[in-house]
């Protein structure tokens, strides 16, 4: 609906940000098991819903249920989703049959017997049932009254969703109506290449909307993958071929379990109002064999496709798209076998003059025979190129084949092979039927659709090492509540390649071969194949790295030949599989130096991923001193053992980094271990740093070595005897610290998992959230995050035991961690603030993400309920007179505090923003924070049209700084008993490096 959306003599309905103001808002529970299976749909069985479970939330809610779906309707989105959360569901779980991997070729088939005088090949492909959860976050919308659907949102298939919708809810197609988010009506042509969840969506939508008799929204984004998986495979083929010494194929056999790939939606098949009744006639044709059409002539073939009711829709591109991607897939792996060009082989087996001169052309035009890789000075060693070539032709609409459309297309690509990402980087395509196609921009296109930030084919999958996953810009009044309602803002590639679909650049091209060319392209640059799309960088890359350690472990007698382009994975494979060896050994010796590397080792993507990987770690606020040069070390920190000081990590040469090598850097990030085989200080979270993946460490090596090296001075630690004898961490280690990379959680969403990817490992929240032991070791079970002192600060809990006198929330949360400010809360400052401005640097998705892994840590609800708004007011209004017992105390806020912090009624430019009231530091059992904001300030530059508060460490004496302290404490606490030896505490706290008297504490 967002693709393809055109007026068709409809008139324009309004979109989707006016509708948002009338819907109630949708959320679904699905089972904790359902797949297709290939063949039909299966599914825990729902016993029973228990809504009293969701009595004490606030607010409008209904729950609906139809078979085995559940879903949440409510006045708004946080509360249908804390309902969901919070609704008692009882299933019936079912024999889960394994899952076969769909990049395994199938048994041999019976129906083509090898001849001991040929070379057999034998390999199956596969089609998902959903190229991906979506284009991009956004809201759909269905609005089912009065005998007539109205769907709002995103398709690239709205034949099949409108066939689905009609079996939901029992309207004639003609009653059902697709708009896109702006509410111009859609097209009813497909413009994809196959269903993603934004049709998944609308049927839970509409299936809600029918229900409960009005409009309801449902937000579309990467928890939807969960479906994408569940439904697996749409499409089966396997190929099987004979091949003559001479290179000639004999024998080719062609089978299609499917005519066309396409599954309903989850919410159809959970609703049981999937069943289709079929004719006598048409259950008899879906026994019968359909005979598939390919341009290809052998000597001996065989081709067939299971045919289907007619009561299903038929996606004739999907179609030709999906035959095309199997048997030019299958037939460039022959010519590899066989060692024959994929070009020559094809005109082999061509016998039609129109084809055999269009692909001939093409290949002139393309430079074929040209190598497409360049010398390895002109490229970076962490790109790979490569070249595939397809070809199709498919039958006119009246199944004429003379005169149907032939299309050849060459394309080269780029490889990241640290990332996974792919990159089309030229594009020939040629056609013998129609006008001249606009290859740049039907490149323009591919490259917005196929591998930009939309990309079905060859984009990010979720998953918890991928950076900008889902991100996207929010509006003002998203923000402030924590919620989206409109569709992002398309990036001129994306505006360029959605106007083509009205002006024939995808329609006036023959689309079949798009898919197959790119996968051939990457099998050249990478020697892997992929049978199944979509070709996401997670896919590409967990290959990539699996192939290389295969063959870095590989004796090298039994190695294959392999490319230049290949030795550097190996050779970077070998080198990770020696660092960790060395690990292994109770004595740890120094791994070798290297020269710096050079410029052009790594590509400007993989070092911008770094960049992305250094902020979420927040390098430079340990790396870096007050006033110093980025990263180049000489910071001091306080602990129970002494005075640490961090290191240069620039790569100088003589002082930083430099001569690390990426097995150096990956031993010190994961095993706590430096170059020359000395042991680090947990103080360097190495304990939390382990978790990151190796896609990431090596984006994060990338970007160091890429920053101007600085030459510095090193501080020697002040620690006391014995922590001062650093070979006495191998102990520590082997008692407290879990090399192990991160392991999603299969049973959370994907936000989930991104979230404590980023939180647990390069965040690393815990190392100051979390209490530690008499060894320095951080505590587990219920005292993760459960509060500790970091250089003399207090890091709150971030779990259950948070003492915010309003609980936190998930938006309030998100609010707090990417603009630095909570309303409800307060304004991040201290050891914080620099965490904050590095959070800045990330994706929205990101920070979203740690958000709400830490609110599934506190039990926090999704928004900020009305009660928590209403205690916020009282707790104001309580404080908003002073006591009359503590005058002392009461002078000092007067004459230094209550122009900001006290509400006059006189206008002001330098108000706090939220009162001492919600102020959490008030409600601790510790007065730290309180007395070193005094003492230091509140300095929140990274907070927009929020000013700073001053120090007055130079205007309080200790007597002061307790007397207001203890004041603060009384009137905006009232319900916590006083602090006691406050006087105390701030002359210890009175050290000028504990002083907050900069944003970096």
């Amino acid at each position: 609906m967002s693709e393809g959306s055109m007026l068709h003599g409809h008139q324009k309905q309004a979109g989707i940000p006016a509708l948002l103001a009338k819907a109630r808002f949708g959320v679904v529970v699905r089972p904790p098991y359902y797949r297709w299976n290939g063949e039909r749909f299966e599914s825990e069985r729902l016993v029973g819903v228990d809504s009293s479970s969701i009595a004490s939330l606030s607010g409008s809610i209904e729950v609906v249920v139809e078979g085995d779906f559940v879903g949440v309707v409510a006045d708004s989105l946080a509360l249908a989703t804390d309902a969901a959360k919070q609704l008692k569901v009882e299933w019936q779980a079912v024999h889960q049959a394994p899952e076969s991997d769909s990049d395994q070729a199938p048994c041999e088939s019976p129906l083509v017997k090898p001849s001991p005088s040929y070379t057999h090949s034998n390999h199956g492909y596969g089609w998902p049932s959903r190229m991906h959860w979506g284009h991009h976050p956004s809201w759909v919308i269905a609005d089912c009254r009065d005998q007539q659907l109205s769907v709002w949102g995103q398709t690239v298939t709205p034949t099949a969703l409108k066939q689905d919708l009609s079996r939901l809810t029992a309207l004639d197609i003609s009653q059902i109506e697709l708009y896109s988010a702006d509410g111009e009506h859609s097209s009813n042509q497909a413009s994809g290449l196959g269903r993603h969840c934004g049709d998944d969506a609308a049927v839970d939508a509409a299936l809600m909307s029918q229900a409960v008799g009005g409009l309801v929204a449902v937000w579309l984004d990467a928890r939807y993958a969960k479906d994408v998986q569940a439904l697996g495979q749409a499409q089966r083929i396997t190929l099987n071929a004979d091949i003559a010494s001479s290179g000639e194929i004999a024998r080719y056999h062609y089978q299609q379990a499917n005519l066309t790939g396409e599954v309903a939606a989850v919410g159809l098949l959970l609703s049981g109002r999937a069943t289709i009744t079929t004719s006598s006639a048409e259950a008899t044709a879906g026994e019968q064999d359909t005979t598939p059409f390919s341009p290809y002539v052998f000597r001996a073939q065989y081709l067939a496709a299971r045919a289907q009711p007619a009561s299903l829709s038929t996606n004739s591109t999907l179609m030709g798209i999906q035959q095309t991607f199997a048997r030019e897939s299958f037939l460039d792996e022959v010519a590899r076998e066989s060692d024959q060009d994929p070009v020559a082989l094809r005109l082999r087996h061509l016998d039609d003059a129109r084809g055999i001169e269009l692909i001939e052309s093409v290949a002139k035009r393309a430079e074929w025979q040209r190598a497409s890789n360049p010398s390895a000075n002109s490229l970076p060693q962490d790109l790979l190129r490569g070249r595939g070539f397809a070809y199709s032709q498919l039958p006119d609409r009246n199944q004429r084949v003379e005169s149907g459309v032939r299309s050849a297309w060459i394309a080269d690509v780029e490889v990241n092979r640290v990332t996974g990402d792919v990159q089309l980087t030229r594009l020939v395509v040629g056609q013998d039927v129609g006008a001249d196609v606009d290859t740049d921009r039907l490149q323009q296109t591919l490259q917005a659709r196929v591998l930009g930030e939309a990309r079905p084919l060859l984009g990010q999958a979720p998953s918890f090492d991928e950076w900008g996953d889902g991100s996207r810009t929010l509006t003002e009044r998203e923000d402030s509540a924590g919620l989206p309602t409109t569709a992002p803002s398309s990036s001129p590639v994306e505006e360029g390649a959605n106007k083509t679909v009205g002006e024939d650049v995808l329609t006036g091209a023959e689309l079949s071969p798009g898919v197959a060319v790119i996968a051939n392209a990457l099998f050249d640059a990478t020697g892997l194949r992929f049978r199944q799309p979509p070709f996401t960088a997670k896919r590409v890359r967990q290959a990539l790295e699996a192939s290389s350690i295969e063959e870095a472990e590989r004796p090298s007698k039994l190695r294959p030949p392999r490319s230049t382009k290949r030795r550097w994975l190996a050779a970077a494979a070998f080198t990770t599989i020696a660092g960790t060896a060395a690990v292994a050994w109770p004595w740890k010796g120094a791994i070798a130096p290297v020269s710096r590397p050079a410029a052009n080792l790594y590509s400007v993507e993989t070092i911008e991923r770094g960049r992305l990987v250094a902020a979420a770690g927040d390098c430079a606020a340990c790396h870096t001193t007050e006033g110093g040069v980025t990263n180049a070390g000489g910071r001091g920190f306080e602990t129970p053992f002494g005075t640490l000081y961090s290191t240069n990590i620039t790569p100088d040469e003589a002082t930083g980094i430099g001569q690390w090598s990426y097995a150096a850097f990956e031993r010190a990030m994961r095993h706590g271990i430096s170059r020359d085989g000395s042991h680090l200080y947990p103080a360097f979270p190495y304990t939390a740093f382990a978790k990151t993946s190796d896609a990431d460490l090596q984006a994060l090596y990338a970007y160091l070595m890429a920053q101007p090296p600085v030459s510095s001075e090193k501080n020697v630690n002040a620690l006391t005897f014995p922590f001062s004898v650093r070979s006495l961490m191998a102990g520590w280690n082997t008692l407290y610290h879990d090399p192990k990379p991160f392991e999603p959680d299969p049973m959370q969403s994907e936000l989930y998992n991104r979230g404590a990817y980023l939180a647990e490992g390069l965040g690393h929240c815990s190392a100051c959230h979390s209490p530690r032991n008499a060894m320095g070791a951080e505590k587990n079970g219920e005292s993760y995050l459960a509060g500790a002192f970091v250089d003399g600060w207090e890091a709150p809990p971030l779990n259950t035991l948070s003492r915010a006198p309003i609980p936190w929330s998930e938006t309030s949360l998100y609010d707090y961690l990417r603009h630095g400010e909570s309303e409800l809360h307060g304004v991040a400052s201290g050891p914080m603030a620099p965490v904050v401005a590095g959070l800045a640097e990330l994706p929205e998705y990101d920070v979203r993400a740690i958000a709400h892994y830490v609110a599934a840590q506190m039990q926090a609800p999704t928004g900020n309920s009305d009660a928590a708004v209403a205690d916020a007011t009282q707790r104001v209004t309580s404080a908003a007179v002073g006591s009359t017992e503590m005058e002392a105390g009461e002078r000092l806020f007067e004459g230094a505090c209550a122009a900001c912090h006290a509400d006059s009624g006189v206008p002001t430019f330098s108000r706090a923003s939220t009162n001492l009231a919600l102020n959490t530091n008030l409600h601790s059992d510790h007065p730290d924070n309180v007395i070193q904001s005094i003492l230091g300030g509140v300095h929140a530059e990274h907070v927009p049209g929020i000013g700073s508060m001053p120090g007055f460490a130079d205007s309080f004496n200790n007597t002061q700084v307790a007397d207001l302290t203890t004041y603060l404490r009384a009137r905006f606490a009232p319900d916590k008993a006083p602090w006691q030896q406050v006087k105390q505490r701030s002359a210890e706290l009175r050290q000028p490096h504990h002083n907050n008297s900069h944003s970096s504490p």
